[in-house]
């Protein structure tokens, strides 16, 4: 069986890449692989977005291949692009807040800041996404070799406002010396110790006093 775009027959089928449900009658893509679980093949679905941006250079020959009237389909195809030239981009997943301050960046190995917007990592294989970690938005180009995500990130991620996906590109565009680990911002924040009086500077002070009172 070749890989395929199709309207979902039903509501139940979940999207391969972020875990949703496809709704009946969307379009949606079809990957055909070996079956982990027995023998022959399984087709596995995924939403359009989801595709372009995770499963690239195979979308992009099914879209081609395809007469169905594709909504968004020179977007589509810009982002599929994007993950053949760049393979790295089709490892992300979608952009978050991190809900903590324990993860590391795998680009720059700096830890991400509680609130701080991070980019998870995923690899698809066998029928399945296996999370990899996270990487800095700043840590984009260094990491992925594009700067150009804001599409996938829109994609992938739709439930961000207007303000997120602005903040989040914004980011994309700055480099990893913008990222402040938190020892450095806490040691930034802080005022220094204040430095006390050396015994030797103190002695000099008191003989010269003495000198003048004389």
């Amino acid at each position: 069986m070749a890989d395929v775009l199709e309207r979902a027959t039903t509501g139940r089928a979940g999207c391969r890449g972020c875990g949703r449900k496809i709704e009946k009658g969307d379009l949606r893509f079809g990957e055909t692989l070996p079956n982990p679980f027995g023998e022959g093949e399984a087709t596995f679905f995924f939403h359009l977005g989801c595709a372009a941006c995770n499963r690239s250079e195979k979308f992009l020959a099914a879209l081609s291949g395809t007469e169905l009237d594709v909504h968004d389909r020179q977007r589509l195809e810009r982002v599929a692009a994007i993950g053949v030239a760049h393979p790295r981009s089709t490892r992300l997943l979608h952009a978050e807040r991190a809900p903590s301050g324990r993860a590391r960046c795998r680009s720059c190995k700096e830890l991400i800041s509680d609130g701080g917007w991070r980019m998870s990592l995923g690899i698809f294989e066998e029928g399945r996404t296996e999370p990899i970690g996270f990487i800095h938005p700043e840590c984009s180009n260094a990491y992925f070799e594009t700067r150009e995500l804001d599409e996938h990130i829109a994609l992938l991620t739709p439930d961000l406002s207007p303000e997120d996906l602005t903040e989040l590109v914004l980011l994309l565009t700055q480099g990893p010396s913008s990222v402040v680990s938190p020892g450095l911002a806490r040691a930034k924040a802080e005022p220094g110790p204040t430095l006390a009086r050396a015994p030797a500077a103190e002695s000099a002070s008191a003989s010269r006093r003495k000198q003048r009172s004389r």
